[in-house]
């Protein structure tokens, strides 16, 4: 994990966002690069009178001092040439299309984005680039609620569902928790009408020792037919520094509730950052480092 990118609208909710992805920064030796998506139309629209070419340069002019004010008030060196964060001022008129374009045009390996409050008013506007991020991002997505962050990571909690697409994640969680030595702990709730979920353990705990080398790795089996509230009493019950999910977009082939809702719901609740990955893009990025090599 190299290229990190965050990004913000300046306000309060996304102020631990980015002091956790400076704790990532500065772990992981990465690059951090900061993004602020604009709406043209929305900035100015009081001053029709003036020319767009006009109105453009202003408007980048603005939002670029107060990027740079935001970062130099919320970030420790900001002015350290040696890990002085990229910032980029980027207008479009849907935020998270602007984020993942840059995403993509900087290859960053981690998007990351504050949560919104409880306000319901404001939770439609921006609670939506989230979701979007979530459901549509090729890059993991890290959404922080807005409370103290830790200084290290010590507990990652991975929720799965014995796919093996869950291997792929869990491989890419193991890079970063090696470097913070952190214990990844694997939860699994199973509803009665779930074929053999034991079996199902015993084979992907197989598979994990196969082909994901970080051995720091417990597992926690649960049954319950709720299984969104017994996730969430889970991470009440341990000390959770970040939950990982699997956007599944869906699927409702799968045989409980291990999707993309489940995905969403958690990232309402603000319990603690949730880091998401979408399923298909890690298939694909197997598909072509299969075929490199």
């Amino acid at each position: 994990m190299k290229t990190i990118l965050y990004a913000t609208d300046y306000s309060t909710n996304s102020i631990s966002a980015i002091k956790l992805a400076d704790v990532f920064r500065n772990k992981l030796d990465a690059q951090l690069h900061i993004i602020h998506v604009f709406d043209i139309s929305a900035t100015f629209i009081s001053t029709v009178s003036l020319a767009y070419a006009k109105l453009e340069e202003a408007a980048f002019k603005d939002n670029r001092e107060k990027l740079e004010l935001f970062c130099r008030e919320h970030l420790e060196k900001f002015d350290d040439d040696d890990t002085k964060p990229m910032l980029h001022v980027v207008e479009n008129s849907i935020e998270s299309v602007g984020i993942i374009e840059k995403a993509e045009e900087i290859n960053a390996d981690l998007i990351v984005v504050g949560m919104r409050g409880r306000n319901i008013v404001r939770d439609l506007f921006i609670g939506s680039t989230a979701t979007a991020l979530i459901e549509k991002s090729p890059v993991p997505v890290l959404t922080v609620p807005q409370k103290p962050i830790p200084s290290g990571i010590k507990n990652i909690i991975y929720a799965t569902a014995f796919e093996e697409v869950d291997v792929l994640a869990i491989d890419k969680i193991s890079e970063f928790a090696a470097t913070f030595d952190a214990e990844i702990k694997l939860i699994h709730v199973s509803t009665k009408n779930e074929y053999a979920a034991e079996d199902q353990m015993l084979w992907f705990k197989e598979m994990l020792k196969e082909k994901v080398s970080n051995k720091n790795i417990s597992f926690e089996f649960r049954s319950s037919e709720d299984v969104f509230n017994t996730l969430k009493e889970f991470l009440l019950e341990v000390d959770v520094d970040i939950l990982v999910m699997l956007e599944r977009e869906g699927n409702s082939l799968i045989p409980n509730l291990w999707h993309f809702d489940l995905v969403k719901r958690m990232k309402l609740e603000h319990l603690v950052p949730l880091l998401s990955f979408q399923k298909n893009s890690l298939q694909l990025s197997k598909k072509v480092s299969s075929s490199i090599e």
